[in-house]
């Protein structure tokens, strides 16, 4: 049975009737494929009525033209599911998707050999698209509502304009052509990418209400919904678990979208899931903003696939606006001032604080339909940590007397009709939850203890109301002006039921711990954490020995290039000195990170590090040949700015004689006359110019303002070649070599990173670096400068070898080693809601279970526990972890 979609000011339409999104992102490829069901009947009880997902086309071409589209992969029996379930579908097809991925989506064989201009109209770049999108289209098209399916939106690209590539905007309309020209009739869509003929959904979190206006103002035709809600965050290796996004915030953020009139929205994310393999990417802000394994995104769903706080929160949102929000939304969209007289708490010394105003106060506007030209709504703010009460004068003129709860916000609606019944709600003070005419049943919850008043306009006098409990938690009066019911929540809650001519109506007073469940059965209690200590057993890695089986190159070259597009790779350096050689070896160029063995004995790491980049290693090495081998670790792409397609392994030759320092100290501040000097001011020499601070660490400058300049002198030496490595925030700024800019620097380019060759900028002796930083609020930031001499490449024989494998030999005491622990499924209990791994005292590396990746591990934080999909358990099982450096120890198994 086929079906129309339109988008337009107002939203959506499903065969010419509104349709309020109540959508959430569940990405497929991250959940094992026999948790989807769960996820999405989940979903649906929690009030969802689409499912948002993107399709990472680096997941299913896997190399050019050989596709994988099996178990967690197969994206056609996700969107089957959905709509068994009753669930539409939006399809987000890139094929730049970010969503923290490898490489936002794109296949790494795609750049391997550079010269393709990604997110561009590059012919090298659309062939690949095209012959991607061939494939593609063809499972979704037949699946779209259109065609009887689920599929009622479409994505363009994702975030062009944060895409750091600029003046390629045609790009987008000639994939939103390239789909329709393969089948995509469901409405297409941008976001933060504002293509002429196509509606522009925005993404965001705080401050996401105020952004739908302004583009409303800018754009009066285009509809107020939010592509992406951010009500959580991703983590990253080595810095804070990210759950500053509460449960009380997104309360707000949601009535604050109600309130403006918003038409839809979509859970970024709704269920986190995992970076099973090496599916992680990286993103800017520094140089080790790269995915943990978890991402479980502190959503509304956990990474196991238990409902949180949010979850609770968002059911309430949910519920309320699948029953008003495709009419409520459009009359609020254009309401205006006036209707409802509120007055605002005042502060009373020593009692309260005061100073609360509504969110926003308005009536029905004269586009409004004739059943909602009455409607006035307030939404009551209360910012603060202690209840607050207004006093609502209503345009009837009744009085309420309305308390707020803490971090709240609180709508009170005046004649608000419910549906076609006939009946409207003339006041109230306590929350609504919805209304369902298929079962005649309004209800309305608030916090236990809470006394309420209730007062509905019915078509008729009722013939007979019964009350629960009447004259104890509830006393119901009938008026000439209607229904009057004054209330206390109780535990249990209570039901009024009212009947008139062949009508009844349920009224439900509930309490929120209630509400939010309500319509379901009471969910099992939690379960008890239990732990399993599991011996293990430790294997030498084979590549680590092995003489064999070597492929030779030239010289060192990028991971891509030799076929090793994710995981690790072997680099081996064979070489013979005539005389013993101490000396730094370095690393110049180096994506991500390396163990280097020499002469089959650990001696250390060099790249990336929790502490900073480490591009030196010394060494002391007799006479004689000598085997290096650096086994490179790809930590994933940047999924986001221009640094796309970055290359991995080791990029050049190591060289002898390296130097590293620390330069992030020796800085000299210049803020207050500078600002109208422009880019001249990267020409200072700070010995010269009296600077508004000097000696700064640009670690530890307590300063924060519109812009500042740093400068910096360096002493160059004549013969050897230099290199800067920057990290900090994402602040728009520049930064220069003696005057000459080398990167100018956004959130989308560079973003907190930049490393450069500056050899070519440099003369010998003292030279001047610059680095300009706007809107500059003290976070820390930290400079490395690198030299080495461009004549004393390390004289080796170079080769390669792909992976690690294990051997059935034992370990050696340090370096890399795998470890085996084995275990039954009997030994477990036969119901399990959650799986876990922690590594204890193994540091890094990588973790399969009976044989499926499952991800990276890094003892540096923030993850501790590691998801063990419990479909993939057998009746004998084996845990296999690969360990960067080898030390006894035991797994611990964590399960509930």
């Amino acid at each position: 049975m086929s079906g129309r979609v339109t988008v337009g000011r107002n939203g959506i339409e499903l065969d010419g009737r509104p349709f309020y999104l109540l959508s959430g992102c569940i990405h497929y490829f991250r959940w094992p494929r026999a948790e989807w069901r769960p996820l999405l009947e989940q979903a649906r009880w929690a009030g969802l009525n689409t499912i948002d997902t993107v399709i990472p086309w680096n997941r299913h071409e896997l190399q050019p033209g050989v596709f994988d589209f099996s178990d967690e992969a197969d994206l056609g029996a996700f969107l089957d599911l959905c709509q068994e379930l009753g669930l539409k579908a939006i399809v987000r097809p890139g094929p730049y998707i970010c969503a923290e991925w490898e490489n936002g989506g794109l296949p790494a064989w795609l750049t391997a050999n550079g010269n393709v201009r990604l997110r561009t109209d590059d012919p090298t770049f659309m062939e690949a698209v095209l012959r991607w999108f061939d494939t593609l289209m063809p499972i979704l098209a037949p699946r779209q509502y259109t065609r009887g399916g689920p599929i009622i939106l479409c994505q363009i690209e994702n975030e062009h304009w944060a895409s750091g590539v600029y003046g390629a905007d045609e790009h987008q309309l000639t994939l939103a052509r390239a789909a329709y020209e393969r089948g995509i009739e469901v409405p297409q869509y941008t976001c933060m990418g504002a293509t002429p003929g196509y509606p522009e959904f925005r993404n965001g979190w705080s401050g996401i209400a105020e952004k739908l206006v302004q583009t409303r103002q800018l754009w009066p035709d285009n509809p107020m919904i939010v592509s992406e809600l951010w009500s959580g965050w991703f983590d990253n290796w080595g810095g804070h678990r990210q759950t500053r996004k509460t449960a009380a915030k997104l309360d707000l953020t949601l009535h604050q979208l109600t309130a403006v009139g918003c038409a839809g929205f979509s859970h970024w994310m709704w269920a986190g899931g995992t970076n099973f393999g090496y599916w992680g990417g990286r993103t800017v802000g520094g140089d080790l903003i790269h995915m943990t394994t978890s991402y479980d995104y502190d959503a509304p769903v956990d990474e196991y696939g238990q409902l949180t706080a949010k979850a609770f929160v968002a059911r309430r949102h949910h519920l309320f606006l699948s029953c008003f929000g495709a009419e409520l939304s459009a009359v609020l969209a254009d309401a205006v001032p006036g209707g409802i007289t509120v007055i605002s708490p005042a502060p009373i010394a020593g009692r309260s604080e005061g100073g609360a105003q509504p969110y926003r106060t308005a009536r029905a506007g004269p586009t409004a339909p004739p059943a909602w030209r009455d409607f006035c709504a307030t939404f009551l703010a209360n910012p603060g940590l202690e209840a607050t009460t207004y006093e609502v004068f209503l345009p009837a003129g009744d009085h309420l007397s309305v308390e707020v709860e803490p971090a709240s916000i609180r709508p009170i609606f005046a004649n608000l009709p419910l549906g076609e019944s006939g009946i409207v709600i003339a006041a109230h003070t306590g929350r609504i939850l919805g209304y369902w005419p298929d079962q005649g049943t309004l209800v309305i919850y608030g916090r236990e203890g809470e006394q309420g008043t209730l007062k509905l306009r019915l078509p008729t006098p009722p013939a007979g109301i019964h009350a629960d409990d009447a004259g104890l938690t509830a006393r119901v009066q009938w008026r000439e002006d209607g229904l009057s019911i004054d209330y206390w929540l109780t535990a249990e809650g209570r039901r009024i039921e009212i009947a008139w001519e062949d009508h009844a109506l349920l009224i439900e007073l509930l309490p929120e711990t209630l509400a939010e469940r309500y319509g379901s059965q009471p969910l099992p209690p939690a379960a008890p954490t239990h732990r399993q200590i599991l011996p293990a057993r430790s294997f030498a890695v084979v590549e680590a020995t092995a003489t064999t089986d070597w492929q030779p190159i030239a010289a060192p070259a990028p991971l891509e290039q030799l076929g090793c597009l994710y995981g690790y790779g072997w680099y081996r350096a064979e070489f013979e000195l005539a005389v013993p050689l101490t000396t730094n070896l370095i690393a110049p160029e180096l994506n991500d990170r390396a163990l280097a063995l020499l002469d089959g004995e650990f001696v250390g790491v060099l790249g990336a590090t929790p502490n900073g980049p480490r591009y030196t290693l010394p060494i002391s090495l007799s006479a004689g040949s000598h085997d290096l081998r650096l086994l490179v670790d790809n930590l994933g792409r940047f999924n986001y700015g221009l640094k796309l397609g970055e290359h991995k392994g080791l990029l050049a030759p190591l060289f002898l004689d390296g130097s590293q320092i620390d330069i992030s100290a020796g800085w000299s501040a210049y803020w207050q006359e500078v600002q109208f000097a422009g880019e001249a001011v990267a020409n200072v020499k700070p010995w010269a110019a009296r600077p508004d601070a000097d000696n700064v660490h640009l670690g530890r400058f307590a300063w924060t303002g519109p812009m500042v300049w740093l400068i910096r002198p360096i002493e160059v030496e004549a013969g050897r070649r230099y290199r800067v490595h920057i990290t900090g925030d994402r602040n728009s700024g520049a930064f220069f070599v003696n005057g000459v800019a080398v990167e100018r620097f956004s959130r989308h380019r560079s973003g907190g990173l930049i490393a450069a060759d500056i050899t070519d900028l440099l003369q010998p002796g003292t030279n001047t670096l610059a680095l300009q930083i706007l809107n500059y609020a003290g976070a820390p930031w930290r400079a490395t400068l690198i030299s080495y001499p461009a004549d004393r490449p390390l004289p080796a024989n170079w080769s390669f070898r792909a992976g690690v494998t294990v051997s059935d030999q034992p370990a050696p005491p340090t370096g890399p080693a795998f470890v085996q622990a084995v275990f039954t499924r009997n030994e477990l209990p036969a119901t399990l809601r959650r799986l876990a791994l922690r590594p204890g005292v193994f540091d890094k590396g990588q973790i399969w279970l009976n044989g499926q990746n499952c991800g990276r591990f890094w003892q540096i934080g923030p993850q501790e526990a590691y998801k063990l999909p419990i479909s993939w358990l057998a009746t004998h099982n084996e845990l296999l972890l690969f360990v960067e450096q080898s030390r006894g120890g035991a797994i611990e198994l964590i399960y509930a």
